[in-house]
């Protein structure tokens, strides 16, 4: 298969050579990143004349052999739009996998996070794609951390390929962190999570008496403070089961669509 890798550190980032490593057994890999870290970009792009660099890296090697690689100054979103359109235009993947990303999407996280933004672009482009993240850890994950991810992610690969989504959909899929890849208990199916976001901003003042906001992580729980439903994604996702979400870029709401359609809203 023709693998396209695309991960918003660096090449160098263990997430992504541990992943690489996994699947460029098997298959044609080709990696892509961000020069420099680029979370929580969401779907952002650059401003219209504003040049958005990119450097082929020829000397990029995983398990000793060469392997297209690029590294990109922009937004997630530009460089996944501009290698599925210019670059590999003639050779696209048969699946994308954004990721492994140092925090997990499972409830409004999902509007602002880089990995879900590169994968909708994907989903743009009627390429299969999966959006992969683990945990937030300070520093990032171990090769050891990332290696049970990248095992399950080479395993099932080709399966993941050939489901039949809509062109519109992809999969955002949160894993646990375990200490070996017979420590998952399987996978969960779930909707988009109903948790509120992980952060939140808190007013200090400076040294100069200016006033300033600091963002903080806060502890996820579920929107109003309503406890979350056994079958919640956070729920599966405590017990050490891999969620897998589909999700769209559609957000209409059409049970209100119909029932403002029937109150006659002009």
């Amino acid at each position: 298969m023709n693998i396209l890798i695309a991960n918003v550190r660096n090449l160098e980032a263990p997430e992504t050579r541990v992943l690489a490593g996994e699947l460029a057994k098997r298959h044609r890999v080709t990696v892509c990143s961000m020069d420099l870290p680029s979370r929580q970009k969401g779907n952002a792009f650059s401003y219209s004349g504003f040049p958005i660099k990119f450097k082929q890296i020829t000397s990029y090697q995983i398990n000793g052999e060469k392997i297209p690689a690029y590294k990109f100054q922009g937004t997630p979103a530009d460089m996944m739009s501009i290698m599925l359109g210019n670059i590999m235009r003639h050779r696209k993947p048969q699946i994308v996998i954004c990721g492994i990303s140092n925090g997990i999407s499972l409830g409004t996280d999902v509007f602002c996070s880089s990995n879900v933004g590169m994968a909708m672009q994907a989903a743009f482009a009627n390429v299969p794609c999966l959006a992969v993240g683990m945990p937030m850890q300070v520093g990032g994950h171990s090769e050891a951390e990332l290696l049970p991810v990248a095992q399950f992610l080479a395993k099932n690969i080709e399966k993941l390929a050939k489901m039949k989504l809509p062109t519109d959909t992809f999969l955002n899929i949160s894993f646990p962190l375990v200490k070996k890849y017979e420590d998952y208990q399987g996978v969960g199916i779930s909707s988009m999570d109903n948790l509120t976001k992980m952060t939140r901003y808190v007013q200090k003042v400076d040294c100069k008496g200016n006033t300033y906001y600091w963002t903080e992580k806060v502890t996820r729980e579920s929107a109003k403070n309503a406890p979350l439903a056994p079958t919640a994604g956070m729920s599966y996702f405590q017990k050490n089961y891999i969620i897998m979400s589909p999700l769209t870029y559609d957000c209409t709401d059409y049970t209100r669509l119909a029932a403002m359609t029937k109150g006659g809203v002009q």
